[in-house]
This record gives C-alpha cells, sequence and structure tokens, in this order.
C-alpha cells in the first residue's frame, strides 16, 4: 500500500479525489501512510474487495474512477495529466490503457494492446479483457448498472466492464497506466478466474450457438 500511495504523490492530482478504503485490523500505519497528501478515508470490515470498491464508488463525486489495489502502481508520474488530457471535454463512458506486468522471476513486460473490436465480434469467448489497473470509467455509469457484483469473487471487475461494453465500446489511452505484480487472487487461482469471466459472459452477453432446425 506505501508503494502504492508513493505512485501518487508527484501525479498531476488537480481535481483528483483520493479515497481508501481499508479494512485492516490496526488502522494506524495506514493512516500514517497517508500523511501529507490530501485523501477521504473510511475504514470497513472485511468482506472482500468487491465490497470494498463498492463502497468507493458510492463515496466517489468525481466524473470518473480508477481503482488501484494495494501494490498497483501507476506507471508515471505523468499518467493522470495524461489520462485527464485525452477525456477531457469528451462523452466517454470508459477508457482502457495497457499495464506492465512484473512477472514472479522480477522480469517486466506490457501487455500488448488489447483489441476490443476483434474480442467483442467474439463475444468475448477467448476469455481476454483489459485489467482493471488500465480503466477508468464513468462513476454514474458504473452506478446505473450496480456497481461490481460480488457474486464473482474475482472477476467482479471483468463482469462490470462486460456490462459496460453492452452501453458503449470504450476508449484507447496511449501511456502506459499501471504496474502490477503477478500473485494476486486472478492469477493464483486462473482456472477458477477463467471460469468465472465465462459465467459472467454468459449471463450478461447471453450468447448463442448455432441455431439448429
Amino acid at each position: 500500500f506505501a508503494r502504492t500511495v508513493a505512485s501518487l504523490r508527484d501525479q498531476d492530482l488537480e481535481a483528483v479525489e483520493f479515497l481508501v478504503v481499508d479494512s485492516s485490523s490496526d488502522p494506524a500505519p495506514v493512516r500514517g501512510t497517508l500523511s501529507n497528501l490530501e485523501h477521504q478515508y473510511f475504514w470497513t470490515p472485511p468482506r472482500g474487495i468487491y465490497p470494498a470498491m463498492n463502497l468507493a464508488l458510492q463515496m466517489a463525486t468525481g466524473d470518473y474512477v480508477y481503482f488501484a489495489n494495494a501494490g498497483d502502481l501507476l506507471h508515471d508520474r505523468f499518467v493522470l495529466g495524461q489520462v485527464r488530457a485525452q477525456l477531457a471535454d469528451r462523452d466517454v463512458v470508459w477508457a482502457f490503457g495497457e499495464v506492465e506486468v512484473v512477472q514472479r522471476d522480477g522480469s517486466r513486460v506490457v501487455t500488448p494492446r488489447w483489441d476490443y473490436a476483434q474480442e467483442k465480434a467474439s463475444l468475448f469467448s477467448r476469455g481476454h479483457f483489459a485489467p482493471h489497473q488500465g480503466t477508468f470509467a464513468r462513476r454514474t455509469a458504473l452506478l446505473a448498472q450496480g456497481g461490481f457484483d460480488p457474486s464473482y469473487t474475482i472477476v467482479a471487475d471483468y463482469a462490470a466492464f462486460l456490462k459496460l461494453s453492452q452501453v458503449a465500446d470504450p476508449v484507447y489511452l496511449e501511456p502506459v497506466i499501471a504496474t502490477f505484480v503477478e500473485g494476486g487472487v486472478s492469477t493464483v487461482r486462473w482456472q477458477e478466474s477463467i471460469r468465472q469471466f465465462h459465467s459472467a459472459r454468459r449471463a450478461i452477453l447471453a450468447p448463442r450457438g448455432w441455431d439448429v432446425v
């Protein structure tokens, strides 16, 4: 979490609202890490990642929301300024950019650009989707669809963005948005992650096979 906060300190924070949702047993170290950074802090009993993200979504007041879990880093100090410039004066529902992944052996790789049109044409059947670390979404659009469905314990973020794909196509953001380290729940439990993603895909998109007459 300290690394996440450090990646924010040098950003262009004009008109940025920074909300922290904490479920740790001792809030003091977290609050100490936030010193000298304007923020709003909320403590909640530990109920999982997506209930915490929903609480942040409900508390937020800005036009767009971005979710960083503890350990996620904005890729460099120019990210927020560049994103603000690309979204200014545009009616964008959601937008995504590439992310850098730090693999378990320490090597780094930037994810290839996600071909949204190609994946949408196959109703996202290959399971490829932009990670939330690279995605910005209009707050009111996320709220309108109920935020993040916690019944998807690993892929509620993907499910939410699948719903947004039914509202509007995303805008591609030029900068690499974030850096995150492999080892989170979606990589450790990757098989369950895939199963949940396709369950969400079937529920939200209702894909059909060939009609047999």
